[in-house]
């Protein structure tokens, strides 16, 4: 790999860190920080006891501790590659404040359970691997593909899975997975805290990592997947907001599918984040217009809903550019009613 990869990742203030040449695996550590030998059994004579993160090595530019010798300093980061030209690169999550969408594409069999996405029922046809996976998911929750929908990094990896890039506020509020029930489901994991994402550029045995498209930038993780990662326990505030609480007495008329979606669509509003609250605000009413257009709710409570999840958010109901963007998005949304039967 060019060292200018890993150079301009830590301009991004991402923390990177060598991986072997020929794979996306870290090196070993010198003697006084391996525990055992290379056998893993012997215990190793030299061995110093520390905390990875107080590591004298990485103090002093060593690449010892995998993903804890991440760094941003250029002077490092040259050291390594003038050390070893042919190296791989990996990018620390939660200090980088980066969390990866990992979807594989290995071929292995379907879960013998029959669980594909955590906590949810769906027909295994045509379900192949995490990409299959990940698509579902973004059918039952009405939205779009989100490295499609926002312009972000997104690299296909050795195994022709996918791994999409999101900046979060802190990346250790966050808990990565690698299984079914850790992950957003079968072959659908979440990359996040302290692991690892593979640099674009990176060359293995089994394949290489390539950047998709044009997007070299990091989007903001979109308001829904972090309502998804909070529901997997992926995530925890620690300033939680109250969650929506729907009116004491709701219009009658309401159906199971209309409350459904105006739930879900209501919630990840209410738990938008401060620089997304404009694009939550607009999504949310052109979404609930639409059940609006289909006669599912009338126009008033849907307003009046609306504009107090917003409130939950932190957007005054007094303010006139909120107050536009949910009419706008309330009228364009009943242009497009809801089709009868559609998933909520």
């Amino acid at each position: 790999m060019n060292v200018k990869i890993p150079l301009w990742f830590a301009s991004l203030d991402v923390h990177v860190f060598p991986f072997r040449p020929d794979d996306n695996k870290p090196y070993g550590n010198c003697k006084r920080c391996a525990p055992t030998l290379r056998d893993g059994k012997t215990t190793n004579p030299d061995y110093i006891r520390h905390e990875p993160t107080a590591c004298p090595c990485t103090a002093e530019g060593g690449r010892c501790h995998g993903l804890h010798a991440a760094t941003t300093n250029p002077d490092i980061i040259r050291k390594w590659w003038e050390e070893t030209p042919d190296a791989n690169a990996g990018a620390h999550c939660g200090r980088s404040n980066v969390v990866g969408i990992d979807l594989d594409a290995h071929g292995h069999q379907p879960p013998e359970d029959g669980v594909f996405i955590r906590g949810e029922t769906i027909s295994p046809a045509g379900i192949t691997d995490g990409l299959d996976v990940f698509a579902a998911l973004c059918e039952l929750r009405g939205r779009c593909l989100p490295w499609i929908e926002h312009e972000t990094l997104t690299v296909r990896t050795k195994s022709g899975g996918l791994q999409a890039w999101f900046r979060v506020p802190n990346g250790y509020e966050w808990r990565g997975g690698d299984s079914v029930r850790a992950g957003f489901g079968w072959q659908a994991d979440f990359k996040a805290g302290d692991q690892s994402l593979t640099l674009p550029g990176t060359v293995t045995r089994k394949g290489s990592y390539r950047a998709l498209g044009e997007a070299r930038s990091i989007a903001p993780l979109p308001a829904w997947l972090r309502t998804e990662l909070e529901r997997i326990g992926r995530w925890v505030d620690p300033n939680p907001r109250p969650r929506y609480i729907a009116p004491p007495a709701p219009p009658k008329d309401l159906s199971r599918y209309t409350a459904r979606a105006l739930e879900r669509e209501l919630g990840d509003l209410a738990a938008a984040q401060p620089g997304a609250l404009h694009d939550a605000v607009r999504d949310c009413s052109y979404s609930i217009g639409q059940l609006v257009g289909a006669g599912l709710i009338d126009y008033t409570a849907a307003h009046d809903a609306i504009t107090a999840a917003a409130a939950q958010a932190g957007v005054s109901p007094e303010e006139r550019k909120a107050q536009s963007t949910i009419r706008d998005g309330l009228n364009a949304g009943m242009r497009s009613p809801r089709q009868i039967g559609e998933a909520a």
